[in-house]
């Protein structure tokens, strides 16, 4: 039985069969895999963040960005339940990271001016309220 199986690859492979086609439906499907885990594990994380436990939510925060790490909002959010847990360092890291990887991205430029503002750091939140405002829709 696995003899045939082998034969039968290494047939298709040798013509070709599908390959490509194969290749490019398995990548998407993978891709839509993790965008549909990385929602899940987001919104695990707003509920427990919603609850008040925003230490577990973080784990879940994390693992979004894992599977998706140029989701802007996801590290906006991440970086927000950092802050509430006392991980100033990595909240602005993840604050930052989510208006450079989104520089329109005007609710995070909000978080991140909200979070600056909080550090006394006045004339950076103050920049990132104006950037917060002009890019407001």
């Amino acid at each position: 039985m696995k003899r045939w199986l082998v034969v039968l690859i290494s047939i298709c492979l040798a013509v070709g069969v599908g390959s490509t086609a194969f290749a490019q439906t398995t990548a998407e499907k993978i891709k839509g895999y993790k965008m549909k885990e990385a929602q899940d594990d987001m919104q695990a994380g707003f509920l427990l963040a919603g609850n008040g436990q925003d230490a577990e939510a973080v784990k879940y925060f994390r693992a979004a960005v894992g599977l998706r790490p140029n989701w802007a909002e996801a590290h906006s959010i991440l970086g927000s339940a950092l802050a509430r847990t006392g991980n100033f360092k990595e909240a602005e890291t993840e604050l930052r990271k989510a208006v450079q990887l989104k520089p329109d991205y005007a609710e995070g430029w909000h978080f991140l001016g909200e979070f600056l503002k909080s550090q006394g750091k006045t004339q950076e939140a103050q920049e990132a309220f104006a950037k917060a405002q002009r890019y407001a829709h």
